[in-house]
């Protein structure tokens, strides 16, 4: 490998994301113009819905999706359905995470509760939600009744174990949590990221795509990339955390050191709390509210990170997480390593399969964005 070039193979990432960030656009953008033109429907919302699906995010989550369903033998078209109902959810759950925690920042644009009002954004991400849930009833007619009802099932439990997550972390931000292990930020990251992120994905895909007949052996493969979903999550969710604070700002598309000013427990935070001796003046920097936070304490606390190598730290996890996740994707061996696009199969992009999950691993962790 050259000295600059990346440790996974870009033409594979960037040709799987690409296919299934066009085939994603255009299904919502049908999607969102039926809905619109619906006897006494109000168009101007549907517009507002367009914005963050809009803004080219990276389309992770579908493309897992559909890879792992062409892994598993599905046509790549017959999990475009519940894959634009996550990219849905994704973009709901951006809204008002976006709200719950003050950014200003998303895809390299003002956040839609800054361009908005919080009112009309709240509202956007209820009804984004809401789209979410049609694209799974229409998928009675894609995938059949067993596995539409069992992907629905499946689309509860990534939300509640978001929901707990995301509750998770807004408590230890507003009871200004002194002293956080690893293990409590993998508990809070695995709830928050890896279910909606990297789990429900890899399942919902194995489950569009598994082969009838062979149901007793979907519950020990759903398992298995459970596992996989878990480790490499962390491991991306570490790097998001990483570029928070080391990023460059216009290839991140995010407030840089935004985390510091939410107060987010990041790894990187957690650790310099535990080991610095200013963890007392770094608290109470943290309880500032993120209106009243300086430039300069942002900057004292992303320092003592860097002192106390809390930036080192954040990387080892990450790369023991990306080290376990490529172990347990070797292991999973009903997923083809590669699938050819058949005749009859409407879907385009040929690496979005078994080459792309494989990737994945590495990209995550050695991503700019």
């Amino acid at each position: 490998m050259a000295a600059g070039e990346a440790p996974y193979d870009a033409t594979i990432i960037n040709d799987a994301l690409s296919g299934v960030r066009t085939a994603i656009a255009q299904t919502i953008g049908g999607y969102l113009d039926a809905r619109a033109a619906e006897p006494g429907a109000y168009g101007a919302l549907y517009e507002l819905l367009r914005d963050y699906p809009f803004r080219q995010g990276k389309m992770l989550r579908p493309a897992m999706c559909i890879s792992a369903a062409r892994a598993v033998g599905a046509h790549g078209e017959a999990a475009l359905t519940v894959a634009t109902a996550l990219e849905f959810y994704h973009n709901a759950f951006l809204i008002h995470d976006d709200i719950e925690d003050g950014s200003e920042n998303r895809r390299g644009a003002e956040t839609l509760h800054r361009r908005v009002g919080v009112a009309r954004a709240i509202n956007a991400g209820d009804a984004t939600n809401v789209m979410s849930v049609g694209l799974l009833l229409e998928n009675l007619a894609v995938v059949g009744v067993a596995k539409a009802l069992h992907l629905l099932h499946e689309i509860e439990l990534m939300a509640r174990q978001s929901a707990e997550g995301q509750a998770m972390e807004l408590d230890w931000v507003s009871d200004n949590v002194p002293a956080l292990a690893d293990e409590d930020y993998f508990a809070m990251c695995t709830k928050k990221t890896c279910w909606y992120s990297f789990i429900t994905p890899l399942r919902a895909g194995l489950i569009v795509g598994w082969p009838l007949g062979r149901d007793t052996e979907l519950a020990p493969a759903m398992e298995a990339v459970t596992s996989f979903g878990a480790a490499i999550g962390i491991a991306f969710q570490i790097q998001d955390d990483l570029l928070n604070l080391v990023g460059e700002t216009e290839a991140y598309g995010k407030e840089i050191h935004g985390d510091i000013y939410e107060g987010k427990r990041t790894l990187m935070l957690n650790h310099v709390l535990r080991e610095s001796p200013r963890a007392d003046e770094i608290l109470r920097v943290l309880a500032t509210p993120r209106e009243n936070k300086t430039a300069q304490q942002a900057a004292m606390v992303f320092e003592e990170m860097k002192r106390c190598g809390s930036i080192e730290h954040g990387w080892q996890v990450a790369r023991v997480h990306a080290d376990l996740a490529a172990q347990l994707l070797a292991a999973l061996a009903f997923l083809a390593p590669a699938t050819p696009l058949r005749a009859d199969e409407a879907w385009t992009c040929h690496v979005a399969d078994g080459r792309f999950l494989r990737e994945l691993v590495n990209y995550v962790i050695y991503r700019n964005l």
